[in-house]
């Protein structure tokens, strides 16, 4: 995502990490901005510092890096999986270090943004992301093993370009397709949703909320 470089840059630098030091990049979305972290990655990629991890069983040493980050990938963490995922954070990070990251918040605050809203609702009803609730999030940290726990709301205003929008509206024919061939409820009034709106507002990112902790 081109257009979001500038929020990346941002949450790098609210995060206060030294990007010269070792860090586990949860997902790998920062490698251009923090070429030198680990790029902890699900699937293959042609990533600099990439590695395939598991999210609930991340192969490196205990108490290995001085921050772990993650721009966004949480947002594809089923929530049962969550727990599992904020422990290996712990485990692999020095004591006292940070763990930041960005979850999505569902909650517009204009029309270009409920265009995002119903574009996740679309990617939610096929199971390619989840939704988080705040009070389960700052649980699983506490259980996890974290302290100092600290969330920003971020207000984003960052317009999705045509050619992405486009991308999502082939997106949106192909998961309308799957319905179809494979019964999927709950795709059809979102889809309609999201087609009438993004044509007449646009499309912008959603909010998000900027998690902080610190491992005890």
């Amino acid at each position: 995502m081109p257009y979001a470089a500038g929020d990346r840059k941002e949450f790098i630098e609210r995060s206060g990490i030294d990007p010269g030091s070792r860090i586990l990049d949860f997902g790998g979305v920062l490698y251009e901005e923090l070429p030198s972290s680990v790029s902890g990655i699900t699937a293959r990629k042609q990533l600099p510092n990439a590695i395939v991890i598991k999210p609930a069983l991340v192969p490196f040493k205990d108490s290995v890096f001085d921050a772990v980050v993650s721009y966004h990938y949480f947002d594809l963490i089923h929530k049962d999986m969550i727990g599992y995922v904020f422990r290996e954070a712990a485990r692999v990070l020095k004591k006292d270090s940070n763990f930041s990251f960005m979850l999505q918040l569902w909650a517009p605050q204009n029309e270009a943004q409920r265009s995002s809203l119903f574009f996740n609702e679309l990617l939610k009803a096929s199971g390619a992301i989840y939704a988080h609730e705040f009070t389960d999030i700052t649980g699983e940290l506490s259980d996890s093993g974290f302290c100092d726990i600290t969330v920003e709301t971020i207000k984003r205003n960052i317009i999705i370009p045509p050619d992405f929008v486009k991308l999502h509206l082939i997106l949106l024919g192909s998961l309308v397709k799957k319905e179809q061939d494979k019964g999927i409820a709950g795709i059809k009034t979102p889809a309609k949703q999201y087609f009438e709106h993004v044509k007449e507002y646009g499309e912008a990112m959603l909010p998000a909320l900027h998690f902080m902790a610190k491992k005890i």
